[in-house]
């Protein structure tokens, strides 16, 4: 108010209203006197309020208009003067968020080293293939392998049932208490009894199911021709169906309001799920390599590839964030799980090697915390855990690729292998890039062995090759 009177003094001093502040109750007080003023009987008084009202009317609007020119000019240098300032202090922030981020990491370490280094590494005489799928629950859990069998093992790791009824490669499982639902590459979708082992029912789709993600009773799935399936399991029926992709479904991810399908041919789409069905028009996410796995957790999408990093998709921010996963230069990753709703757990397979890992980062700041080396030979395709266990319950993991193992407590394993926890300071590497930029700029693109390199068919479809030999 001060500042606004010495710039701009207004002619009448005796009679000046409390109009110079600028504020709303001014202008409320100003309207109120004209109102009274129009019914004073005397002309000359009337007369004098209305030039005194216009000249106060032209101050403040004088003074307004000198105050925007003023902040004009005050924003404009400011903002001359702090350009080259920011992007130092961006930068100081990054390096520091980045150091308490790799301290917060290594205290958390300390506490949950104990925890899971105590654990054993049990493998079950299992499959003749590879292991595509694995349901856990309370009751015990499932897998799902591409020698055409479906087994369903106790919480000890006890074989209880054989499903044998498929005719090709078993490519996803799902357990609902005493139901068991499994999709498969010849067109079906069955569901089994789970205390007896005996198929109750089935769905024909004329389409080879390659891929498949469940919630609450709700699955996606992609088929070899490029068709993205919406699918209800209690009701047996498809609530959405369209063909998105060019060539083979390769990975599907799938929560409440979201759903993803990425192909063979390195294009991977997302969908909104409103009023329970998907809507027609996908957001397409330019990816440089096949997406091998994906994942979702609230309003961000993880996903892995033949790169070295896992990536994170923010659809609010529509950035891009880059997790280092391996401790090489080559390197993939095949399957990622979220764990107890507190970590993102990722396996890391090195190309040169032939080592396998599974890291362990928060999912609330994606801060890397350990990992678990495991001495299994080829990549994790599948992993899974009870959904029923708490942050402070001893740790379990069942993880799929060449064989089935178990990181856990088991009674029924005669000879479990040791595990090693430890923590690679590398690991703690990210940046975050606009969704403009190129997915892959930090990664360069690498040709991988046939052997590793398969498409759709013989990874999940008909086997194509074997994992055993006859001598």
């Amino acid at each position: 108010k001060q500042w606004y009177q010495r710039r701009v003094r207004a002619p009448i001093s005796t009679q000046q209203p409390k109009c110079h502040a600028f504020n709303k109750d001014c202008l409320e007080e100003s309207n109120k006197t004209e109102t009274k003023v129009s019914v004073v009987e005397n002309h000359d008084q009337l007369l004098d309020l209305s030039v005194e009202e216009q000249t106060i009317n032209k101050n403040f609007e004088l003074g307004k208009a000198i105050t925007q020119q003023d902040l004009q000019l005050v924003n404009s240098a400011q903002d001359t003067v702090d350009k080259p300032i920011s992007s130092e202090v961006h930068i100081d922030q990054r390096k520091r968020k980045r150091q308490s981020s790799k301290k917060l990491g290594r205290e958390k370490f300390s506490k949950i080293k104990d925890k899971w280094g105590k654990q054993k590494l049990h493998f079950l005489d299992s499959h003749n293939d590879r292991i595509c799928s694995i349901a856990s629950s309370t009751e015990g859990f499932v897998s799902a392998s591409r020698d055409t069998t479906c087994k369903v093992w106790s919480k000890n790791g006890e074989l209880l049932h054989t499903l044998g009824d498929h005719t090709s490669s078993v490519t996803g499982v799902f357990s609902h208490g005493d139901k068991i639902y499994t999709t498969c590459y010849d067109s079906k979708i069955r569901l089994w009894d789970r205390n007896t082992g005996k198929l109750k029912h089935f769905h024909y789709l004329f389409s080879p199911i390659v891929c498949a993600a469940e919630c609450d009773m709700m699955v996606i799935f992609g088929t070899e021709g490029g068709k993205v399936v919406y699918y209800c399991l209690e009701s047996f029926t498809v609530k959405w169906e369209k063909v998105e992709h060019v060539e083979s479904v390769l990975s599907v991810a799938l929560s409440k309001n979201m759903a993803a399908s990425a192909s063979s041919n390195s294009d991977l789409c997302i969908w909104e799920i409103v009023n329970g069905f998907p809507t027609n028009t996908a957001i397409n996410v330019p990816v440089s390599r096949p997406v091998r796995c994906m994942v979702f957790n609230h309003d961000k999408l993880y996903f892995g590839d033949d790169g070295v990093n896992i990536k994170v998709y923010d659809f609010k921010s529509e950035t891009l964030d880059k997790l280092k996963n391996h401790d090489s230069e080559h390197g993939s990753t095949d399957s990622l799980l979220v764990y107890l709703n507190c970590y993102l757990v990722s396996s890391s397979y090195n190309i040169d090697t032939g080592d396998c890992s599974i890291n362990f980062r928060s999912l609330e700041d994606h801060c890397y915390l350990f990992t678990v080396k495991c001495p299994v030979y080829g990549p994790i395709t599948c992993l899974a855990f009870d959904p029923s266990i708490s942050v402070d319950s001893t740790p379990e993991i069942v993880c799929g690729g060449s064989e089935l193992g178990v990181i856990g407590q088991l009674s029924v394993s005669d000879e479990p292998g040791d595990i090693e926890v430890i923590r690679l300071e590398s690991l703690q590497d990210r940046h975050t890039d606009s969704l403009s930029e190129d997915f892959s700029s930090d990664d360069e693109e690498l040709e991988l062995p046939a052997k590793r390199r398969v498409n759709s068919e013989s990874s999940s479809g008909e086997a194509s090759q074997s994992w055993c030999s006859i001598s």
